[in-house]
């Protein structure tokens, strides 16, 4: 009996971090049955042409008119389609009118049904999937073999520890997506990371909030610090993560070198508006900690919120400066659909567009604020990620790290500088680029033909490749 072919299609908004979802999958299909290719649209060619037995996609909302694309194109050639991720667990019926079953949540459950029926009763696949979440100890490790994990570079190597956020900040989907915070066995989470190839510089946890728990984090910090090699990493937290000095000097001695955690808003107001469980006093102190104890603190801030108003660009960019932190980024709130401020703005009649390709963050303006016009959150929010990001601004920022003499220690002294230097105009190049009229237009035109950057695709017929051996 021939193994069926399945095709999953991941439909980046941005060459962003790589995602382990689809690899989620691929793990739970047993490979004696099924021949599975995972597709970034991104960074391969999707072949609709070649003949498929079921075909799998996932995409968040900037993308998801792409991705309904798709499935219409598949749908059309007699290919029964799924689709899964936040967009369509938030408008599962939407989905419905693009492919023949919709999955909501967390997939391998709803997986392994659809692996069942597809083999015998492939019709049978249609509707709206809502299983239980997964017993974590209970699954492989992410297939990463049907990756193409070079095409990200060697500094985003994903690793995932966990799933979910104990917190219930009202703009993130994360809570809806994954029921609870829930880990992995540690030693499933070391198989991943011994796993790695050689080319493999720094890993990223791909995780929510990998310190959801404080006890498992610092016995997973704990297990990196004795591994043989040490492997630097970053990974997202919340700020709180650095009022515990004993977890801060654990995660630096693991490898630790970039924490990402969502800040928001410089306004008290907003963070309570949005049910953020922290305290602005509390930022400067948090960020300090984190930088004095040799790692790079990247904050997340948002703007429009019904609290800010113009005066906000200024609050945050002198935050920005006396708080010292290496790395920030910034975008306008978008409310996704799903989310609590989504229904809010529906009615109350403020959503500007539904069109989700404008769903990007950035300084794309998708709610009408209340205390400014919306070109006035635009151009703010383009005014602070230019100023932070400014050759004087950043080189400022280069000095301080510079002196930090816990920062990057295992570089000698003129390669620690060259790669602070690095980093700094690589963040200078992006934000301008992005955050300029005829430098985002020309991203978001030339995006879609990022794939042939890579020669083997002008000559591929296929998206089903030989697979690494298991290492």
């Amino acid at each position: 009996m021939r193994r069926l072919k399945i095709k999953l299609i991941t439909v980046p908004w941005e060459l962003e971090v790589p995602t382990l979802s689809l690899a989620c999958l691929a793990a739970v299909s047993p490979e004696r049955h099924f021949e599975v290719a995972i597709v970034d649209a991104l960074r391969h060619r999707v072949h609709v042409d070649e003949p498929v037995d079921l075909v799998g996609i996932t995409a968040s909302t900037p993308a998801i008119n792409a991705a309904y694309a798709l499935a219409d194109k598949f749908r059309a050639r007699g290919v029964p389609v799924v689709i899964g991720g936040h967009h369509v667990t938030a408008m599962p019926r939407e989905g419905l009118e693009h492919a023949d079953a919709v999955v909501t949540g967390e997939g391998e459950t709803a997986w392994t049904r659809i692996l069942d029926d597809l083999g015998t009763h492939p019709k049978r696949i249609e509707g709206v999937y809502r299983e239980a979440a997964p017993d974590l100890s209970t699954l492989p490790a992410p297939s990463v073999r049907h990756l193409s994990l070079e095409r990200h570079g060697p500094y985003n190597y994903p690793i995932i520890a966990s799933r979910g956020c104990p917190e219930m900040c009202s703009f993130c989907f994360a809570k809806r997506m994954s029921k609870g915070f829930r880990t992995y066995p540690i030693a499933r989470v070391l198989e991943q990371i011994r796993a790695r190839p050689a080319w493999a510089k720094v890993l990223y946890f791909v995780d929510d909030n990998l310190a959801g728990d404080r006890d498992y984090a610092k016995e997973l910090f704990t297990a990196l610090k004795r591994e043989k090699e040490r492997v630097h990493f970053g990974m997202q937290v919340r700020s709180e993560f650095a009022d515990d000095g004993e977890m801060l000097r654990l995660a630096y001695e693991a490898g630790c070198a970039f924490v990402s955690s969502g800040y928001e808003s410089v306004n008290q107001e907003t963070l309570n508006s949005q049910k953020k469980r922290a305290i602005v006093a509390d930022y400067r102190r948090r960020i300090a900690a984190i930088q004095s104890e040799g790692m790079i603190a990247s904050g997340n801030f948002m703007f429009g919120f019904d609290g800010d108003d113009l005066g906000t660009f200024e609050r945050t960019l002198s935050f920005l400066n006396d708080s010292g932190i290496y790395h920030a980024t910034f975008t306008t709130e978008i409310p996704f659909p799903g989310t609590g401020p989504f229904r809010k703005y529906e009615r109350e009649g403020r959503l500007l567009t539904r069109d989700y390709d404008r769903y990007v963050g950035k300084d794309h303006v998708v709610v009408q604020p209340t205390q400014m016009s919306a070109r006035e959150l635009r151009d703010g929010v383009r005014h602070v990620a230019l100023s932070y990001f400014s050759p004087r601004r950043a080189a400022a920022r280069a000095s301080a790290a510079y002196e930090n003499k816990k920062l990057f220690t295992e570089l000698a002294g003129s390669q620690r500088v060259a790669a602070i230097i690095a980093l700094s105009a690589y963040q200078v190049y992006q934000w301008h680029y992005r955050m300029t009229t005829a430098g985002y237009w020309l991203y978001r035109k030339f995006l879609p033909y990022a794939k042939y950057a890579y020669p083997e695709e002008w000559l591929s017929t296929t998206s089903f490749r030989p697979l690494p051996a298991l290492a």
